[in-house]
């Protein structure tokens, strides 16, 4: 059962530690830049929301000749910085993939981005005007040494085409403030922890795939900041994923799925029991798709749901936080929680 992102690479990747001068300033669209991690808080450093900052982002029409209408992004953040790199292919667990010689399978060559959190606002002020092309100016670190630097901090799976939404988690709701499970999940979590509870899922491909269904699917994925996906039982009955309708069919017509595959839309958890609870919701691939086209196509990924979380002071910490629960007339974030449980 596969966990990792179908990818063919071929590129030389040593000639991109040949780097002349530190940084180069290009134009691209934010739908051209990956990811280099798997997952964000979503919150900047200040203190404020991704969403909040999304609502920020100011759209400037480009004057050219052409009929073809495009936006220029002013954001209220400095411009981000990006690496062309091929990078590893890692498993669900986060472990390199290798070939059949033992050698490090790695992905597409492309830019990655550096500040990750940046790239999922853009990406969403983005896809909120697709088909129209967006566009920014990024800076490409080209330093052999720095790259090597940055390198090292890579934690993408998807080949950075995907990003989790995620807070640390203490997975179920504990019965006290001394009592707290400490389970082991079977989802991800950011650096291969266990501790962590995905809130939103983004993959911009999915978000815009219903666009040629008609309808404002894609502006609804941008304004929440995620898009609809699945969960599967693996073999051994665990849950995984959440993974993007996108990624499930580039999986499905590599043939890396079973066709007795069993799967549901996924819904975030939001500290509740993830065990098998509710295992008779999962339903055969072939049964769920029986209407569309193929499994998974364009078009056919779960409803999104509107369910944005709110954001309370911990107690505890002080901090502010989506995720955690109500005791003793106070509130106290997972973190927190899962802290007094271990």
């Amino acid at each position: 059962m596969p966990n990792i992102e179908v990818i063919v690479a071929d590129q030389a990747t040593q000639r991109l530690l040949q780097g002349h001068g530190k940084l180069q300033e290009v134009e691209v669209s934010p739908l051209e830049v990956n990811f280099s991690q798997h997952v964000i808080y979503p919150l900047f450093s200040d203190g404020t929301s991704v969403d909040e900052t999304v609502r920020e982002v100011v759209a400037i029409e480009e004057e050219n000749d052409t009929s073809e209408v495009s936006y220029w992004l002013k954001t209220p953040f400095p411009q981000i910085q990006a690496v062309r790199w091929c990078p590893k292919l890692r498993d669900g667990e986060g472990k390199p993939v290798l070939d059949e010689n033992g050698e490090e399978r790695r992905g597409v060559e492309g830019l990655f981005a550096l500040n990750n959190r940046r790239l999922y606002v853009l990406q969403r002020a983005a896809v909120y005007h697709y088909p129209r092309k967006c566009k920014v100016r990024i800076e490409v670190v080209t330093e052999r040494w720095e790259v090597l630097h940055h390198l090292k901090k890579f934690r993408t799976r998807t080949n950075g085409l995907s990003i989790f939404v995620s807070e640390w988690s203490a997975r179920r709701h504990p019965r006290n403030l001394w009592q707290c499970s400490r389970e082991p999940r079977h989802g991800t979590g950011r650096d291969n922890t266990k501790h962590f509870d995905v809130l939103r899922v983004w993959d911009w491909r999915s978000a815009v795939a219903k666009l040629e269904e008609g309808g404002p699917e894609h502006e609804q994925a941008a304004e929440s900041g995620s898009c609809a996906c699945w969960e599967y039982l693996d073999p051994k009955g665990l849950c995984r994923g959440p993974y993007s309708n996108w990624q499930m069919q580039q999986w499905w017509e590599h043939g890396m799925l079973p066709r007795e595959l069993r799967i549901r839309a996924f819904q975030p958890k939001r500290g509740e029991d993830e065990g098998l609870e509710g295992e008779e919701d999962f339903r055969p691939v072939l049964e769920v798709f029986e209407d569309a086209p193929s499994p998974f196509a364009p078009g056919w990924s779960p409803e999104l749901t509107a369910a944005e979380g709110v954001w309370n002071r911990c107690a505890q910490c002080h901090r502010k936080r989506l995720d955690g629960w109500s005791a003793r007339g106070q509130w106290y974030c997972s973190n927190c929680w899962r802290k007094w449980g271990a």
